[in-house]
């Protein structure tokens, strides 16, 4: 059973974690819309990106944690943005690969460089230690988490945790 000091601390940590989870999706829900991006089409684009031209309709389904039948509505709206484009392989014609045009690589690009100066605007009023001191225990924490759940290996989980931090980019 936990002492009232723990239960505290539980509490707090639970309240910051939310709250700094809560404050980055909506600023990077901002981002994306000043880009004409909704979050599932940049992970698809992002997700695309990551396999090359070796991006399968179940692949980003697995990766984004998206129904096949939704990941053609993601799809087919990112093709009307001139974003991706979609073939057939030529070894199985029934595989749909999926990949990115120019066009698609050019905002994914604008995106990160938008998502980093927003990212280093904030982590600049750090000092250098505590930043190296936070990117230890967000890993920890990671690593923490991804131990006692099941589907951990899921939405980008299962992606190495990198020591530039670079993760998820």
């Amino acid at each position: 059973m936990a002492t009232h000091g723990h239960a505290r601390q539980i509490s707090a940590i639970e309240q910051l974690v939310s709250r700094v989870g809560w404050l980055e999706q909506r600023r990077f829900a901002r981002d994306l819309a000043g880009f004409g991006l909704t979050p599932p089409q940049f992970f698809v684009l992002r997700s695309i990106a990551q396999h090359g031209e070796h991006a399968t309709m179940g692949t980003l389904a697995y990766d984004t944690l998206q129904h096949c039948a939704t990941m053609t509505g993601i799809v087919d709206r990112l093709l009307k943005m001139g974003l991706v484009q979609r073939r057939r392989a030529e070894k199985d014609r029934r595989q749909v690969l999926v990949e990115l045009t120019s066009a698609g690589r050019d905002l994914l690009d604008k995106v990160r460089g938008c998502r980093d100066s927003h990212l280093l605007a904030t982590l600049t009023q750090l000092s250098s230690p505590d930043g190296k001191e936070l990117m230890r225990l967000l890993r920890l924490y990671l690593v923490a988490f991804q131990t006692q759940y099941e589907d951990a290996d899921r939405g980008g989980f299962h992606q190495p945790i990198e020591s530039d931090g670079a993760a998820g980019r």
